[in-house]
């Protein structure tokens, strides 16, 4: 029942646009030249989702407090309606997940490498209404990519999704995680480690829960059944008849697990953290270290973002429930968080969050120290062009 409703639920679709959505007033630069044409965009080159103004902000590397969007993608052509949460491949193409709250529908899109302006995407796939994704993340080596969603009031209302590669335009679900033994509670954040273990931060009960990502199975490869032997003589075989054929080559068989998570990973607050701790995580990542950095937009009354080491989360012979204290947190006046919703960390340490403020046009871009701990000033804070923020990721 689980495989039959997900297939249904999750029906793929290549199309270079999906339904059309209106630009509104992006207050952000146009691409500069030819749409769809940017420049070669280095490493650590941030991009920014907003969300009420269906764009994406596009800043340089390390920029200073008086930074400005240097280039972004925005316009009808993109179809973004309510872009969120971002991620990129290994050849720099952009996934975006797409929530409408007035249409209630869902899509990824894609955007090919250094896609600026008003483009098409490179590729997308939609979902059914009511059912939002948020956030997404790439297996290793480009092997696929993990979206978590929530489908509030169907039996499933917590699900992971494990595509495999974009091709074409479009990627094959390949396995859904969703049932009561997931744990899964409203993910939103969603990472993954070298070792392709997904980590979906539960903004419904505080937890951290991860999986090994499952194996997708192959559909049965037919053979042909044998021609009996004629007895006691032949019978003529009708004119036309065709000889029994071989299926064609195995195809991945979208397989639905209700499966307990390898891990669960609950805040333990000390010196000073707020408490409870990691009450409402959205975004996560990992660094290239396997570390993992969470935003939590309500601790109580503090908002915070929240370090985790490789090590603690290191699960020896799972299943493992891990209590843990953060090895270091960011919270507190100083640092200027109200209601962080994402975080990015470059190649030398360097914390990236994005905080969507106290409502229209106040959300920031804030840069923390690799070394940030407690009440710190962030090293650079950026005020965003007028919208709503979600969702950040860094060039590769």
């Amino acid at each position: 029942m689980l495989r039959r409703l997900t297939l249904g639920l999750f029906t793929l679709a290549c199309a270079a646009a999906i339904a059309a959505c209106s630009s509104g007033n992006t207050s952000l630069p146009s691409s500069g030249g030819v749409p769809g044409i940017g420049p070669n965009f280095p490493t650590n080159t941030i991009y920014v989702s907003n969300t009420s103004q269906n764009a994406i902000a596009i800043f340089p590397p390390s920029p200073g407090p008086s930074a400005t969007p240097q280039y972004q993608i925005g316009g009808n052509n993109t179809t973004m309606n309510g872009p969120s949460y971002l991620a990129f491949d290994s050849s720099k193409r952009l996934y975006v997940t797409n929530f409408g709250a007035a249409s209630n529908s869902g899509s990824l899109l894609v955007f090919q490498t250094f896609a600026t302006g008003n483009v098409l995407p490179f590729g997308s796939i939609g979902f059914p209404a009511n059912v939002q994704p948020h956030g997404i993340a790439m297996l290793p080596k480009d092997a696929g990519l993990v979206i978590a969603f929530t489908y509030p009031g169907s039996f499933f209302p917590n699900l992971l999704n494990i595509y495999g590669p974009f091709a074409n335009g479009t990627a094959l679900l390949q396995n859904t995680i969703a049932g009561s033994n997931t744990k899964l509670n409203n993910p939103i954040g969603v990472g993954v480690d070298s070792n392709s273990n997904i980590y979906a931060a539960n903004s419904g009960n505080g937890t951290i829960t991860v999986y090994p990502v499952p194996t997708p199975k192959p559909t049965p490869t037919g053979t042909a059944t044998p021609t009996p032997s004629p007895t006691p003589s032949p019978t003529p075989t009708p004119t036309g008849s065709a000889s029994p054929s071989a299926s064609p080559s195995p195809t991945p068989t979208p397989a639905s697990l209700n499966v307990a998570p390898s891990e669960t990973i609950t805040c333990v607050p000390a010196g000073g953290m707020p408490s409870p701790c990691m009450s409402h995580p959205t975004g996560l990542v990992l660094d290239g270290s396997g570390n993992v950095y969470v935003t939590d937009p309500d601790s109580g009354a503090a908002p915070a973002v929240y370090v985790f080491t490789a090590a603690q989360v290191a699960c020896a012979v799972p299943p493992c429930t891990l209590n843990l204290t953060p090895s270091r947190f960011i919270s507190g006046a100083n640092t200027k968080l109200v209601n962080p919703t994402d975080v990015a960390v470059d190649s030398t340490g360097a914390i990236y969050v994005v905080d969507a403020g106290t409502g229209p046009n106040t959300s920031m871009l804030l840069v923390f120290s690799p070394t940030a701990n407690g009440n710190v000033a962030p090293t650079t804070a950026i005020a965003l062009p007028a919208g709503s923020a979600t969702g950040l990721a860094l060039s590769p």
